[in-house]
């Protein structure tokens, strides 16, 4: 994941010849884990101006550390500039070039993140892609400087040789996804990213790569346009009331276009991507379960906007892709609980303890947490193993490489001098597992990563 200026910038200290980065360290940590697969989280922030889901942006900003000199000195939200972007689409060209030098294909999700430190959820966020605001939009921000970055970096990779084809495919491709983990946006404004599709792939070109595009979803409420504006406790009913959907929509929401909708998954995407943290029962899980957000997700699209998402997949008409995966071990919304027991780490993946690692707060320093995290990617690695297992064909599986959910101790606080989040026996079967694949497939994997991380990935 690329927070902000200090994950992605060019360090200015670097020796010519010899470029420097957060973005670019993360590159070479993610591919110790033998995947041919890497999926970059650039990461953005909005800041509200008081109002609601649908109204509420003021304009979008960039971290940076309060002093640019000072990495202790805490992170300020500052506002976009022409220069800035400039240095941006440059940073992540570099970035993306060296990622295919490492030998993988490129995934990309955007997010966007409240600038203002209130925490909100982007799941429910309204934005309009090309909505200005401050003087800036989406597109202009993050979608337009990407899709740049991307132009130029396969371009260098085919002067350097070094573009990659993945298995049963013809060309290479580059899997770009235009949003992540925010779904009310493209429920309500689906027309208005389908129009945008056919300018982004202009912008690429397909001179070198097929560009696939797609939408990164969470794997349940996918309507939910109130989280924008409120955030959840950590009791048992408050999670309930959040999985059953209970008080889920803004009073000034547009309505939703469901042709435009049914148009923009059946006919003008190549892929979903999805947050895949739906509950699990614990130690002794099943091998399905790990397919639990999927079904989640084909039943709300279906049950919801009559959208056959299983039917989509199976007919190869659109690739299903969990770009986000893993356990968090935390308790609490606010990133500061642990989970006390490997039933409440199962309940709630997607919480998690936020920050450098710390021992005092490492989740998995509890015997009974620890086994329980091994077993998971055990039985996730077998899952993957069998093609033959799932209803639904995921094509990709991206560990959520950040805070406690980094196994792969790929972002860089995820280690300090006091320990680790990376699990060297977790990091070494999935290493083990993606060098097979590699073998067994004559050089490419089914692996892949995630916010810059490298992971196992789906069997087919």
């Amino acid at each position: 994941m690329l927070i902000g200026k200090f994950d992605w910038q060019v360090d200015p200290a670097s020796k010519p010849g010899e470029p420097w980065s957060r973005c670019l360290d993360m590159v070479w940590r993610a591919a110790e884990a033998g995947s041919d697969r890497l999926n970059f989280v650039p990461t953005h922030h909005w800041l509200g101006n008081g109002g609601s889901a649908s109204s509420g942006i003021a304009g979008y900003c960039y971290m940076e550390h309060t002093d640019p000199a000072d990495s202790s000195s805490g992170s300020t939200c500052r506002p976009w500039s022409e220069p800035v972007i400039t240095e941006y689409r440059s940073a992540m060209t570099l970035c993306f070039t060296e990622a295919m030098r490492q030998g993988m294909t490129l995934y990309v999700r955007p997010h966007l993140d409240d600038g203002t430190a209130n925490g909100a959820w982007r799941n429910g966020l309204l934005l309009q892609p090309e909505a200005k605001h401050s003087g800036y939009s989406y597109y202009d921000i993050m979608l337009a400087p990407i899709a740049d970055a991307l132009r130029d970096s396969l371009a260098a990779a085919a002067a350097g040789g070094f573009l990659r084809t993945l298995p049963g495919q013809k060309r290479p491709h580059v899997y770009f996804a235009m949003q992540g983990e925010m779904s009310a946006t493209i429920m309500r404004f689906a027309g208005q990213w389908a129009g945008i599709i056919p300018r982004l792939r202009d912008r690429v070109g397909n001179a070198h790569a097929d560009i696939k595009m797609g939408v990164g979803l969470n794997f349940n409420r996918l309507d939910d346009t109130s989280s924008v504006t409120k955030t959840y406790d950590s009791s048992r009913l408050s999670w309930l009331a959040w999985m059953m959907g209970v008080e889920r929509g803004a009073a000034d929401a547009p309505p939703i276009d469901a042709n435009a909708l049914r148009s923009l998954l059946s006919q003008q995407l190549d892929f979903v991507g999805i947050s895949a943290y739906a509950p699990y029962t614990g130690s002794g899980m099943a091998l399905s379960e790990f397919e639990n957000a999927a079904f989640m997700f084909g039943n709300e699209m279906r049950d919801s906007y009559g959208i056959d998402v299983l039917g989509l997949v199976s007919s190869g008409k659109l690739e299903l892709q969990y770009s986000e995966f893993g356990l968090g071990g935390g308790g609490s919304y606010g990133g500061g609980q642990v989970a006390r027991s490997p039933g409440e780490v199962a309940l709630r993946p997607f919480f998690g303890i936020y920050g450098p690692y710390n021992p005092a707060s490492d989740p998995w320093s509890s015997p009974s947490n620890r086994a329980f995290l091994r077993e998971f990617y055990s039985k996730a690695l077998a899952w993957l193993a069998d093609p033959g297992n799932k209803t639904y064909k995921v094509a990709s599986v991206f560990i959520w490489s950040m805070a406690s959910w980094d196994v792969l101790g790929v972002y860089p606080e995820s280690t300090t001098s006091s320990g680790s989040y990376r699990d060297p026996a977790i990091a070494g079967a999935i290493a083990s597992y993606n060098r097979q694949v590699v073998a067994a497939q004559g050089g490419a994997s089914v692996g892949g990563g995630a916010s810059a991380g490298s992971v196992p990935a789906a069997g087919k």
